[in-house]
């Protein structure tokens, strides 16, 4: 193995580790923070690995990050945002296309997108749980992001642990009203 492959593998593992923490916050906009540090290290990781659909659509999902960690903001809760965002991972999609495989991270994205605009951590949770890691999973075998598969399958445990922690009715919660 090369010294690049090495270095792409160690970043993805760091984007890896603030991903997984994530699941662990009890409230969504500590969450979304996490999820930012985390893309960013992972947009990296999938431009150095050539994997031009998975970099595009984390780039956008941190775009989203940073709208969703505002809002409690008036201007970052407006519905137009979902739907730009819907767009945006649609055309990164379009632009990035090389396989069938380029599908699968747009697609988790804008299910994970809609689930994440409900401020809902159960919404966001299971989503993830069920569309968005297994989606990316796959996409990750198939780019050679072994940082990527692992990652993918500690969030999902991780999710589990943060429903056995917190139990799914503690979690059925609108937190853009103030309680988070």
């Amino acid at each position: 193995m090369d010294c690049h492959y090495i270095l792409a593998q160690a970043i993805g593992f760091g984007g890896a580790a603030m991903l997984i923490g994530a699941y662990q916050c009890k409230t969504s906009h500590r969450l979304f923070g996490m999820q930012i540090c985390g893309h960013l290290l992972y947009i990296i990781h999938f431009f150095m690995l050539g994997a031009l659909s998975g970099a595009t659509t984390l780039f956008i999902a941190l775009l989203r990050g940073v709208i969703l960690f505002n809002a409690k903001k008036r201007w970052a809760r407006s519905p137009l945002w979902l739907w730009l965002f819907i767009g945006l991972f649609a055309a990164g999609c379009f632009v990035t296309w090389t396989d069938a495989f380029s599908l699968l991270p747009c697609a988790a994205m804008i299910v994970t997108t809609s689930a994440m605009w409900s401020t809902n951590g159960k919404k966001i949770r299971l989503a993830n749980m069920f569309v968005s890691s297994p989606f990316w999973l796959v996409y990750d075998a198939h780019a050679g992001s072994w940082s990527g598969v692992l990652c993918e399958l500690f969030a999902i445990s991780s999710i589990m642990i943060s429903i056995f922690r917190y139990g799914l009715k503690a979690l059925d919660v609108d937190e853009s009203a103030g309680n988070g």
